[in-house]
């Protein structure tokens, strides 16, 4: 295990900075572009909107500033990013129309396929097809193929509940995103092969390990990991859930909520909220939390208070939990993300003072990994969570260059 110190942040600047980081497609290096791997059929439905842009027109998407370090090492291209519609399934494993974002550079061979689940959203204005950009979509400039789920709840599902913190859904999305878009590369003739990075964090992390392991147990003949980057995510649901309850006050309430309402959702719990929230989020929680409306800090203030005990049902805080807490408990426990053994490396990062999601989280993970005989490694940072993203990307940067 390795500890990152801020100062690294700045020595890995460096070293990327002088390195020369234009990335180069195989036509671009002289080499001849290798015939593709079988692409499967019956994903990709359509393009529902394209952008052109450059390296500034996508940070300001994404609202980072000039002096912000991952753009001060990403090379000056131009990169093409497309809504799309997919065909993927619903909790039920019934067909269902989905949405997606694909950025890709302008020009040249595309370097490979990187899945990018995106961190937690509440609103569907931020959502990946509505923004046309993720943090992770800056790897296009890197050369890459970048595929960025919607989930299901936002975009072409925003109709639907959000179905977070949920390993098959947040999978199935992912890997029926990987198929889309190489179907879509190969009709636009820039094919890409069946290798995959997946690169994601806190939620995102969570749907990174979700996707490597529904690819590795489900798909291992149509998709390769090459490597997972998962950076704060939150593993262990029942975990950090319990943690939560036992804290009581918390950084950021509407996580809870999410959580509540995507598992009822995503698992079929058919949950009586009378029995899970009091007022008034009992009468409101529909409006915050499935209308998608409202961000995570809209919906953080719309909540009473940041103690969980003043708007959750007693029982959830007592030995004795009923029926429904039970339910959602158990839904929990099965999308926990550390029973199963990763054929492809791992690199989890998280920051030790995060209070969105317990820093023990990730520890767990590793260990659990590690005892498997997976490969795994995990590189500690001494920031909160928003903060710790920052050298979770450089580390991506540095190993994506």
């Amino acid at each position: 295990m390795r500890r990152i110190e801020l100062n690294w942040i700045y020595r890995v600047l460096m070293i990327l900075m002088i390195g020369g980081l234009i990335a180069c497609s195989p036509e671009e290096n002289g080499g001849e572009v290798p015939p593709p791997d079988k692409v499967d059929e019956g994903y990709f439905i359509e393009v529902t909107k394209t952008e052109t842009l450059n390296k500034a027109s996508l940070a300001g998407k994404l609202g980072l500033e000039s002096t912000n370090p991952l753009l001060l090492i990403l090379p000056e291209k131009q990169v093409k990013t497309e809504a799309i519609r997919y065909v993927s399934k619903d909790p039920a494993g019934k067909p269902l129309e989905v949405s997606g974002l694909i950025t890709y550079p302008a020009e040249g061979a595309c370097r490979g396929v990187v899945i990018g689940p995106h961190f937690t959203i509440g609103a569907d204005r931020e959502s990946p097809s509505a923004v046309m950009a993720t943090v992770e979509s800056m790897l296009a400039l890197y050369g890459y193929a970048v595929a960025v789920p919607d989930y299901i709840g936002f975009g072409a599902t925003v109709d639907l509940p959000q179905t977070y913190i949920h390993a098959e859904s947040a999978g199935q999305v992912s890997c029926d995103l990987f198929f889309a878009t190489r179907e879509y590369l190969s009709l636009i003739k820039r094919p890409v092969e069946r290798d995959a990075y997946v690169v994601g964090y806190s939620q995102g992390g969570y749907a990174a390990l979700a996707f490597q392991q529904m690819a590795e147990q489900q798909y291992a003949d149509k998709i390769k990991i090459l490597r997972a980057f998962a950076g704060g995510g939150p593993y262990l649901p029942e975990s950090i859930f319990d943690h939560f309850m036992q804290q009581d006050e918390v950084a950021n309430p509407a996580t809870i909520l999410l959580t509540i309402v995507g598992a009822d959702y995503a698992d079929r719990l058919n949950l009586d909220y009378t029995k899970i929230f009091l007022e008034p989020v009992l009468s409101s929680y529909r409006e915050w939390c499935v209308s998608k409306k409202y961000t995570l800090g809209e919906i953080n203030h719309l909540l009473p208070s940041n103690r969980l005990s003043d708007w959750l049902h007693p029982d959830f805080f007592t030995d004795n939990h009923n029926e429904e807490i039970r339910k959602l408990k158990g839904s929990l426990t099965k999308n926990n993300l550390i029973d199963w053994v990763p054929r492809a490396p791992i690199l989890l990062a998280h920051g030790t003072k995060d209070e969105t999601v317990p820093f023990s989280n990730t520890q767990a993970a590793y260990d659990a990994f590690q005892q498997a005989g997976a490969s795994v490694e995990l590189h500690t940072s001494k920031f909160d969570h928003t903060s710790a993203a920052i050298p979770f990307y450089l580390l991506v940067l540095q190993a994506l260059k």
